[in-house]
């Protein structure tokens, strides 16, 4: 076994994104609403689908553009703000 492609490293780092983004929020470091957790979904969805595409992953492709284009609307609202704090004036919706 050879050394990892840059293509499956990218995919990777846009998996570590993703993931990253999901702790945030789920350890209250990042909130849900704010432009970074967005931004994070949308750099590593794309990364995902850059991966994707040569091998011919499909499915993954199809539900990282999804994703991809969700995070671009979150981020479109937030309205471009880098840091929403965490306060009892903005706490984290409930589930």
């Amino acid at each position: 076994m050879g050394l990892p492609s840059l293509t499956m490293l990218i995919g990777f780092a846009g998996g570590l994104a993703v993931l990253a983004s999901f702790a945030g929020v789920a350890t209250g470091r990042l909130s849900s609403h704010g432009a970074r957790y967005h931004a994070m979904n949308l750099v590593g969805a794309l990364a995902m689908v850059a991966a994707g595409l040569p091998s011919g992953a499909w499915p993954s492709v199809a539900v990282n553009v999804v994703w991809a284009l969700i995070s671009a609307r979150g981020l479109a609202q937030t309205g471009r703000r880098v840091c929403e704090p965490l306060t009892d004036e903005h706490p984290i919706p409930a589930l």
